[in-house]
């Protein structure tokens, strides 16, 4: 009995007798790390796309137009999520908030100006009222913080972190209350306490910081490797922005978030070029405006009259510290938003380009 294959209908293309799909790269092209050569980039796909099969999250009909729908980046394929949203936790980020807001400025210039203007109290009493305060809400917090990383389970630790070390958030922000600690003590030992040094510490703090922060963009731009481990960053591994560490440690620990959440940062650092630039220009910004307007507040505290100086030492801080959060949150969310639209086009656009190079493949057998 002979067999006989129907002829090709006019208009298709006859298919090689076997094909094999090549594994594809998670990583769209133009992402990944700054050190990952052209090439590698150039020819990365990203995974669960196969030729001819476009993903439902990644449907053209999707792209965003001036009369259309939006893009949909609910899923995005080799882009990690970092599951974490903190509106989900706005009870306890509002009761932590406003304790801080009232440790580090409110309750400080209540009890300054009320007691100093309003009692006949010595002022060495005074201050010593008001240091008794200052450190309540972060000794609480420290202590909790101390906790999480020394429990048996690594839950809350760097990724590789050890049980008996601090992540460096904790030891960065240590090292800066203990010195605003120590200042408010000294300067309130005399009998008149030394009103302008009591009126600087978090102006220090803010230098502090804002120094760490240009410091550790300067290495990153440069490629320097760090001095220490960083939290989940080795020691001699190139050097991420300050910001970086304090928003992995924050959220890990204070946020509850764990190493999973540690994990997903890391990866979504690694794989996603603007995330990276995401994070460097929230580092530039913290850091320039923390040093600028603490250096600007601590020359101000010492050329107005003692009391003036007081107010402004506490109180431009929280002010600063306002405005910058509420630029942050809108910047973080246009530049996510910009992220996740830009990955599912790149994802597209590798789509596309399997399906075309399969289909001149298959030109090419006939």
């Amino acid at each position: 009995m002979t067999t006989t294959t129907d002829p090709v209908p006019s208009g298709h293309l006859q298919p090689p007798a076997s094909t094999t799909t090549e594994p594809v790269s998670a990583i769209p092209p133009g992402h990944g790390n700054d050190t990952t050569s052209t090439s590698d980039t150039t020819n990365s796909k990203p995974s669960s796309v196969r030729a001819g099969n476009t993903p439902s999250h990644l449907n053209l009909e999707t792209f965003p137009t001036t009369t259309g729908p939006v893009l949909d980046t609910s899923e995005l394929p080799g882009l990690p999520r970092l599951n974490y949203n903190l509106w989900d936790y706005k009870i306890k980020l509002s009761i932590v908030t406003f304790l801080l807001v009232l440790e580090s400025s409110l309750i400080p210039l209540a009890l300054f100006y009320g007691l100093w203007f309003r009692t006949t109290l010595r002022h060495g009493i005074i201050f010593a009222i008001i240091t008794a305060f200052f450190g309540l809400v972060t000794g609480i917090e420290f202590g909790l913080r101390s906790l999480k990383l020394i429990l048996p389970p690594d839950t809350y630790r760097p990724i590789g972190g050890k049980r008996w070390k601090a992540d460096f958030t904790h030891w960065t922000l240590s090292f800066g209350y203990t010195v605003m600690t120590g200042i408010l003590i000294g300067a309130s030992i005399p009998h008149e306490p030394l009103v302008r040094p009591l009126a600087i510490p978090v102006p220090l703090f803010m230098i502090q910081m804002g120094l760490m922060l240009i410091a550790t963009g300067y290495m990153n731009v440069k490629h320097k490797p760090t001095w220490c481990r960083m939290s989940s960053v080795p020691k001699g591994e190139r050097t991420r922005p300050l910001v970086y560490t304090i928003v992995e440690d924050i959220i890990a620990v204070d946020g509850a978030a764990g190493l999973e959440y540690r994990r997903a940062f890391m990866a979504r650092y690694e794989v996603s070029k603007l995330f990276r630039k995401m994070i460097a220009k929230q580092n530039w910004f913290w850091g320039w405006g923390s040093l600028l307007v603490g250096i600007g507040t601590m020359v101000v505290i010492w050329t107005v009259q003692q009391e003036i100086a007081y107010g402004i030492g506490w109180g431009v801080p929280l002010v600063w510290t306002i405005i910058w959060i509420v630029v942050t949150v809108v910047w973080v969310r246009r530049d996510l938003r910009h992220e996740k639209e830009q990955w599912a086009r790149d994802a597209m656009s590798s789509v596309s380009n399997i399906n075309i190079g399969e289909q001149n493949g298959v030109a090419a057998a006939t």
